[in-house]
């Protein structure tokens, strides 16, 4: 997400990336548009593990199931995998994807999808460029990929952006009133981002001004989904962490506002949803955190502590193939920075792997849609 803060400039404004899985409860059908583009090199050290919850999580083998060619690397050249993981978890083994089977053909496209169908194109990362430009990052070869420029009917900056099933992104912006920033949303054509329509969102709707958002299916079994959000309160000091600094919410469609949820710790926090049914926040300061939450109360389920990965200024994640991908300024702070990408293996070691160390463009948003896969393709 992209975030103006009174006058100071876009480069160095606060930037919250979501990520948006459009619902497709509505039994309308709608099938619209996706495209399809690893690398390794351990640069980040430090998790610690915390579970709130059962999740009913085993262990399977550390091993990095990552192919294909390895573009990132480390500013010392290395690139050899290294397991980064510290603390005292309070479960046993490692991490494993709660996926579909992944020794049929359907994992790598998540439950059975008849009644809310995939839109071509929709199984990789969508990220969203400061400078209004729509790209897709293939995790499979480490390739970001031009689509094309927005044409939004807004002048404001771009703040955050989410991907939906079918083929369609929402886009929030970002307007300065005083000291607070708001949002408004519109509606994009992944596939063709000059398509691009103001559904009718009010901004700063029942006291939501912006806000980190995911779509998540219902369940392993039922792939359609509803609409999550993490608010931050668009205030000038970016982003915090403490009691009650934030909120979860759903959204309502046919109020177009969110609705909370419970409290959170997190301020400001990025959303990213899988097509399992699980809702995931990449929040938190000075140390930031990947956060399962429960979908229906709030809770924290599991909170892991991710070391030497700040938000940044301008930041972004996404789940794809059962591991994370984080989108991070190179050199925050700096006008014109790159962003990085970092692939936390939450399948597999739970190592922190820097997998790009520079991309083409400053990331402000990602989305992924729920139907990505949920465990390695084989």
């Amino acid at each position: 997400m992209h975030i103006q803060l009174g006058s100071r400039s876009l480069a160095s404004a606060p930037v919250l990336a979501l990520i948006l899985v459009t619902g497709c409860g509505d039994g309308n059908g709608d099938s619209r548009d996706t495209n399809d583009s690893n690398a390794a090199n351990p640069q980040l050290t430090g998790l610690s593990v915390t579970n709130s919850g059962t999740s009913g999580d085993a262990s399977t083998s550390g091993t990095d199931e990552s192919s294909g060619t390895n573009v990132g690397s480390n500013s010392d050249g290395s690139t050899s995998d290294a397991d980064t993981t510290t603390g005292e978890p309070t479960t046993t083994g490692l991490k494993f994807d709660v996926g579909m089977d992944d020794t049929s053909d359907s994992s790598t496209t998540g439950p059975d999808d008849s009644m809310c169908p995939c839109a071509p194109n929709s199984d990789l990362i969508y990220v969203l460029s400061d400078d209004r430009e729509l790209w897709t990052y293939n995790p499979n070869n480490n390739l970001f990929a031009l689509v094309g420029a927005l044409n939004c009917p807004t002048p404001n900056s771009t703040f955050s952006m989410g991907v939906g099933r079918d083929g369609y992104a929402w886009v929030q912006d970002t307007a300065s009133q005083g000291l607070t920033n708001i949002g408004d949303l519109f509606e994009l054509n992944v596939n063709n981002p000059a398509d691009c329509s103001d559904p009718g969102y009010t901004p700063g709707a029942n006291g939501w001004q912006h806000f980190g958002m995911a779509f998540v299916s219902q369940s392993a079994d039922d792939p359609c989904d509803k609409l999550y959000g993490q608010h931050w309160n668009g205030q000038a000091g970016s982003w915090s962490e403490g009691p009650n600094h934030g909120k979860v919410g759903v959204f309502n469609e046919q109020t177009l506002q969110m609705e909370t949820i419970a409290n959170t710790n997190y301020n400001g926090a990025e959303l990213t949803g899988t097509g399992d049914g699980r809702l995931y926040a990449f929040g938190g300061v000075p140390t930031a955190k990947l956060i399962q939450f429960d979908k229906a109360t709030g809770a924290e389920i599991e909170t892991i502590a991710l070391a030497n990965l700040p938000l940044t200024q301008a930041f972004a994640f996404a789940f794809w193939g059962g591991d994370f991908y984080f989108f991070t300024e190179a050199n925050s702070g700096i006008p014109g920075t790159t962003s990085k990408v970092t692939k936390l293996d939450y399948d597999g070691d739970m190592s922190l792997t820097t997998v790009n160390p520079a991309g083409p463009m400053r990331v402000v948003g990602a989305g992924v849609s729920t139907c990505a896969p949920v465990v390695p393709p084989a």
